[in-house]
């Protein structure tokens, strides 16, 4: 290698590392400042059958939460029941603490295109075995069970 790529190298490399510490996986960026009144409501992710409800008095309900995948992203274990939710804040980014039972579950939160998402890697993430989840839509007490009548 000539001196002019190691110099490129010594000034790429550092650039390099500092982008990839501001994207999560997939490109995402972390969420900032995400308060507790935005992740109140259910959360599903289709490809992992993974719904999470959370409520603003603390609890949580989950069901199909991931804990183990195989490498083609088939899930062979998971968890699901009630338990609680919290934001950490401990660390460099905030992150969704949901307890079911005696399992711990952190999801980080992402932002893209102006809307939040929850996401978790499930096992090792080299492995790419990711769950995203989206906020559903709450219904309203008026129309539940008529999504098919259509205004007049």
């Amino acid at each position: 290698m000539n001196s002019r790529a190691w110099k490129w190298a010594l000034v790429s490399a550092p650039l390099a590392l500092s982008v990839s510490g501001c994207v999560g996986w997939g490109g995402y960026p972390h969420a900032k400042n995400v308060h507790e009144s935005q992740l109140i409501g259910t959360w599903r992710a289709q490809k992992c059958h993974t719904t999470l409800t959370l409520s603003a008095a603390g609890s949580a309900s989950a069901t199909g939460i991931p804990t183990e995948m195989e490498l083609d992203g088939k899930v062979t274990q998971k968890v699901g029941g009630d338990g609680t939710w919290e934001i950490d804040e401990s660390g460099a980014t905030q992150q969704l603490d949901v307890t079911i039972g005696k399992q711990d579950t952190a999801f980080d939160l992402y932002r893209y295109r102006g809307r939040l998402l929850v996401g978790l890697t499930v096992g090792d993430p080299d492995d790419a075995n990711w769950c995203v989840l989206t906020r559903q839509p709450a219904t309203h007490p008026d129309r539940q069970g008529r999504d098919d009548v259509q205004a007049a």
